[in-house]
């Protein structure tokens, strides 16, 4: 009987040895996997939300939509003037199919006051645009939500590189560099901003009462998404970002008052609203995205109008939240870095639209710069939230300012008046100023 239950025993154990070895290694398997998976993804989607996915402390507000609101609500402004915590979780050519789930997502690690939400692309059919779905999906950790996200949004031969992205990035090898090693992380809590400047014209406007009634599937899932804060007791506020908008997309921002008084919310149609965007200097492109001055014209409003209405702190006196000042150090750091790199006349002078700089600007009273009829507006713009100070040239510039074709500025940090930025800006030509 003995060395039966001998061999009996050692049969066991020989099978969870095997068991074991099967596990150990299913799971080294698994972390390697893992691992060369964030090596090889790429790097976008780590770093817009590294940062909500770190804190541990709740967000006030929530932003969504497309690149119009990447592009123009600025969350470290919002802390700056009002002690607001915010994130801009929105998505370049995002849908509200998506931002529902992206959503659902956040509120797994976070339960917000109020969420915004844009209605630029309430108006289709569409779940998902491919495209850019991996801006989201890609930081997203994995779970059943995730499970049940790609399961709504795609169909099903395209569902598993959005579970498990190697399969997709697997051929990054080539171009893995520095950044794959050690990525970087957002100094901007989502948002980007933009410093390029396109001259618009205002949109000529249609009345309120005009709107595109057609059902969407957008607008669907906006009702879910209105339906899922109330369920949360979380506030919701709509919002259309502004922009030269044709007669139809006009009819389309309308509807937004009809979906508001349905569900008895707030709707910030900026197209309407009263707010000074100055189509001459706040335009990154031609018809769409809000450049750096815009975007705080437009935070500036949401930031008045959530303080009025709704029961959010200001979190800058409590030490829970003392580390959003030292990212807004490095934030305001990076905007100086970003100022003094300008090559071009227009996007230097549109960024100094800022409560962190004080400028001064040195040119005859002939000078052309006072005659071109866009730098006139581009300087008068400075003074919507930064500092500007007119100067004649002084004794010690004569030298640089020789003539009515060459302007002296300085910019100086409105904190601690250290000079942030010096430029000389040459007219070469007509409408041509040349940065040196």
């Amino acid at each position: 009987m003995m060395p039966q239950a001998l061999f009996t025993s050692n049969s066991r154990m020989i099978k969870f040895r095997r068991v074991l070895a099967v596990l150990c290694f299913s799971l080294l398997l698994i972390l390697v996997v893992g691992v060369t998976q964030k090596l090889f993804e790429r790097k976008y989607s780590y770093s817009k939300y590294y940062d909500f996915y770190q804190q541990e402390e709740d967000f006030d507000v929530l932003f969504l939509g497309t690149s119009h609101v990447i592009n123009a609500v600025y969350p470290m402004e919002l802390w700056r003037d009002y002690g607001i915590v915010s994130y801009n979780m929105a998505n370049h050519s995002e849908n509200i199919c998506t931002n529902y789930w992206q959503l659902r997502n956040a509120l797994q690690f976070t339960t917000p006051k109020v969420v915004v939400i844009d209605l630029y692309a309430v108006d289709g059919d569409s779940k998902v645009n491919e495209q850019y779905l991996h801006n989201f999906t890609d930081a997203m950790p994995f779970s059943m939500l995730k499970v049940k996200m790609v399961q709504d949004l795609l169909e099903p031969g395209k569902r598993m590189e959005y579970l498990f992205n190697l399969s997709l990035y697997h051929s990054r090898w080539e171009e893995l560099g520095r950044e794959d090693l050690k990525p970087g992380t957002g100094l901007e809590k989502g948002a980007e901003l933009r410093e390029e400047v396109t001259v618009n014209v205002p949109p000529t406007l249609i009345p309120k009462e005009e709107y595109d009634p057609t059902d969407r599937l957008n607008k669907q899932y906006l009702q879910k998404i209105i339906d899922l804060c109330k369920e949360k007791k979380i506030e919701v506020v709509l919002m259309y970002i502004p922009y030269t908008m044709p007669e139809g997309d006009q009819q389309v921002a309308n509807w937004g008052y009809a979906a508001a008084e349905k569900n008895g919310i707030p709707y910030l149609n900026f197209v309407y609203e009263d707010l000074v965007i100055n189509y001459a200097t706040d335009c990154a492109d031609e018809a769409h995205h809000l450049n750096a001055s815009g975007a705080k014209k437009v935070t500036a409003y949401l930031g008045d109008y959530i303080t009025a209405h709704y029961e959010v702190e200001d979190h800058r006196a409590q030490s829970a939240y003392a580390f959003w000042h030292e990212d807004y150090e490095e934030y305001r750091r990076m905007k100086q870095e970003w100022l003094d790199g300008q090559q071009n006349a227009w996007s230097y002078l549109m960024l100094l639209n800022d409560r962190d700089y004080q400028t001064k600007l040195y040119a005859a009273e002939t000078s052309y710069i006072y005659q071109d009829p866009q730098m006139k507006e581009l300087i008068g713009n400075i003074d919507v939230y930064g500092k500007v100070e007119r100067l004649l040239p002084s004794d010690d510039r004569a030298g640089e300012i020789a003539d009515d074709n060459t302007v002296r500025i300085e910019v100086y940090d409105a904190t601690d008046h250290t000079l942030v930025s010096t430029r000389l800006l040459v007219r070469s030509e007509e409408d041509l100023y040349e940065m040196r």
